[in-house]
């Protein structure tokens, strides 16, 4: 998926959240509104059932006390009239009871106490005895004090029955009003939600509206910046094709590497450009289909101008869509590269006589040096000869003229040696790895000391230097710069020899240093050179080739080498890989 159909897909997705959600958490809050003001009615209805319950308890207390107060009046006065109003007030008693324990018949406690007012009511209030009646007045007395007793024990009853229900009254009345706290929050708080969402919304499209103008001008910037640039571009041919391969617009470098001038070209097909052998294969349409499948397609190959020359060309077509993805056309993109091929063939010629120059010198090489290697050892061997055979017939002048002519040819074959070490080492394939430095040093610096036991010369080689390179190459590096540095200090009472390593312009630079002869610095340029030596032969032996590989080794490894001296202050050999 492409990023604008990403960010169509990521809109799409926050309108969808933004607008959608709000009508959403209406819905939601309809719902829930809905079952809070079903609950807030139930609330209500059971603060209205509370009241009538308190209303019933009132009406029996009243009609309770006024049957103790007949109820006495007749033991005092023994009027029958009060026995019409004891019997009416009775029923009212009990009538009033019916309904308090018909209106708590869902409260287990009420259910109880309704009980417990029958009973007292059948044992106690239930005859209506006058004080005639009874004849005897402390009788009486007692029947009107337990009758007191039974009306307070009723009237206790009817109380707690009474603070019960108000207890449940403050209860419900609580839930209720914070049921219709709880709704009205949340409904405020949904409409605060979902116009924070409608805004939300509002804002994405304002972006998405702002974003989109940009992306329009900068667009219509965009191809103006390419037409102009397509137009005035020389060394491309750049135009584009329809979905046909049909030419729709010629720039100026199309004129110039084709040939043709737009008004020849536009509306002609593209493969008027292709040699007759491509052409004959279907190439130009293979192309296009390529493009069209994969996006792009780039290809190397002969091409023909108008006047039917041919031009290597570089070619790129690349599918051009809108952003449904239907194909619109192409662009091509042709450079010129005959004068490339050229050079490349050019180069490629130089390179095969070079490599059979190369094979060449190495038979040569090898040939004379092999040639050059027979005479010197008759040279040597002869010279031995007359010493060890005539030394008694040879006056000493003559001995020193032998050893000298056994030592020149020592030193030539030396020599041979070296160049053919230094011809191998330019040919040898560099095979990288990472190599000790510091331990290469060590072990180099082992040898030197074997080979002169009676020196004494301080050895320094800073811990963990590392590089990437061939471990054979850099040991000959290492060998020949160690060796100088031990051969240069011979002369130096209490000589030292250092590797080490500083970063230089971003480079880690490894470095050999003594502190032996050295060298005047406005000899440096001849360091490098083939056979180029700064001391005498007397002073410091050597062929002179040592450096030269060494410089080599370093090229090959992509680096560089080069030198700081005094005259007998001694010398550094910096080189970086």
């Amino acid at each position: 998926m492409g990023l604008e159909a990403q960010a169509r897909v990521a809109l799409r997705t926050k309108l969808i959240i933004a607008i959608g959600s709000a009508p959403l958490v209406i819905c939601f809050l309809g719902i829930l509104s809905y079952q809070w003001t079903l609950r807030e009615e139930e609330d209500q209805q059971w603060v209205a059932h509370t009241h009538s319950v308190l209303e019933a308890l009132g009406a029996l207390l009243t009609d309770t006390t006024s049957l103790q107060v007949v109820k006495r009046d007749y033991a005092l006065t023994g009027d029958e009239s009060y026995r019409s109003i004891y019997g009416t007030t009775l029923a009212r008693v009990q009538n009033d009871i019916n309904q308090v324990s018909d209106l708590t018949s869902d409260n287990p406690r009420q259910q109880e106490s309704s009980k417990q007012f029958r009973i007292l009511m059948a044992a106690k209030l239930s005859t209506l005895p006058s004080l005639k009646e009874i004849g005897d007045f402390r009788t009486a007395n007692r029947q009107l004090l337990s009758a007191e007793q039974a009306f307070q024990e009723i009237r206790t009853l009817i109380v707690g029955m009474d603070g019960e229900e108000r207890r449940l009254l403050a209860e419900r009345l609580q839930a209720a009003a914070a049921g219709s706290a709880r709704m009205k929050t949340a409904i405020v708080l949904g409409n605060i939600l979902a116009i924070l969402f409608l805004a939300g919304g509002a804002f994405t499209i304002h972006q998405e509206m702002v974003r989109r103008w940009k992306a329009e001008k900068e667009l219509r910037a965009s191809e103006e910046r390419f037409r102009l640039m397509a137009s005035s571009v020389k060394e491309y041919a750049i135009f584009m094709l329809d979905t046909e391969g049909k030419v729709a617009s010629w720039n100026v470098g199309a004129e110039r590497i084709k040939g043709y001038r737009a008004e020849e070209i536009v509306g002609r097909h593209f493969s008027r450009f292709y040699p007759p052998e491509d052409a004959n294969q279907d190439k130009p349409e293979n192309q296009l289909k390529i493009a069209a499948e994969n996006g792009q397609i780039e290809d190397e190959g002969w091409r023909l101008r108008k006047d039917g020359s041919r031009l290597w060309a570089n070619v790129v077509i690349t599918a051009i869509r809108d952003q449904s993805g239907t194909l619109l056309g192409f662009c091509k993109v042709t450079r010129d590269m005959t004068e490339r091929r050229q050079i490349q063939e050019a180069i490629q010629r130089k390179n095969a006589q070079l490599e059979t120059s190369n094979r060449e010198l190495d038979a040569f090489s090898y040939s004379v040096a092999h040639d050059l290697r027979a005479p010197l050892r008759a040279i040597d061997g002869f010279s031995l000869a007359l010493l060890e055979d005539y030394q008694d017939h040879i006056p000493p002048q003559g001995k020193l003229y032998l050893e000298r002519v056994r030592s020149g040819a020592l030193r030539m074959a030396q020599l041979i040696d070296d160049l053919l070490k230094l011809a191998r080492i330019s040919r040898q394939q560099v095979e990288r790895s990472q190599v000790d430095l510091t331990r290469l040093a060590e072990e180099i610096a082992v040898q030197l000391r074997d080979s002169s036991p009676d020196r004494q010369v301080r050895f320094l080689a800073a811990p963990g230097i590392s590089v990437d390179g061939d471990r054979n190459l850099l040991r000959i590096v290492l060998e020949n710069l160690l060796g100088n540095a031990w051969k240069f200090t011979s002369k130096k009472a209490e000589a030292r020899v250092e590797l080490g390593m500083k970063n230089g312009d971003g480079a880690r630079v490894i470095y050999v240093r003594d502190n032996g002869a050295g060298f005047d610095m406005q000899y440096a340029d001849k360091l490098f050179g083939v056979f180029q030596r700064l001391h005498r032969e007397n002073e410091f032996s050597g062929t002179g080739v040592g450096l030269v590989t060494v410089q080599r080794i370093i090229h090959r490894h992509g680096g560089k080498i080069w030198a700081e001296a005094a005259p007998d202050e001694g010398a550094t050999f910096y080189f970086v890989l």
